[in-house]
């Protein structure tokens, strides 16, 4: 009785402790992307991390990110300011400008908004000239 009973719990425990299937890809919470940007890119390896400050419209300096995904050829670059997701390079290794979220930025200076707008406005970065 008692190794039916290690049998039947061992089953339990190797069935409960399989794993996922190659391919599926599992975010707990992807923050919203600009248009054509995939979130699969936050599943892949840190290859760069800087720290970075930037300034809020106020005047205070506020701490930020940058951020280098990499899977083998492709990268995405990104800067976070917490847990926000103010600008997305999905291309950071061409001349491509990258995206910044107007609900939280003001300029192409990247100058943090004190109070954020409606989240998820998207637009291309202009080049400093």
């Amino acid at each position: 009785m008692r190794r039916a009973l290690f049998a039947v719990a061992a089953m339990l425990l190797l069935a409960g402790c399989r794993a996922a299937p190659r391919g599926v890809t599992i975010i707990a919470s992807v923050p919203c992307l600009p248009p054509g940007v995939r979130g699969d890119f936050f599943g892949w390896p840190v290859v760069a991390f800087q720290p970075i400050v930037l300034r809020q419209e106020a005047g205070d300096d506020v701490e930020a990110r940058i951020v280098r995904y990499q899977h083998g050829r492709d990268a995405v670059t990104v800067v976070w300011v917490g847990s926000d997701l103010v600008a997305v390079d999905p291309s950071p290794d061409t001349s491509e400008p990258d995206w910044v979220d107007d609900s939280l930025v003001m300029d192409d200076e990247l100058t943090l908004r004190a109070r954020p707008e409606a989240p998820c406005q998207w637009r291309r970065h202009k080049s400093a000239t």
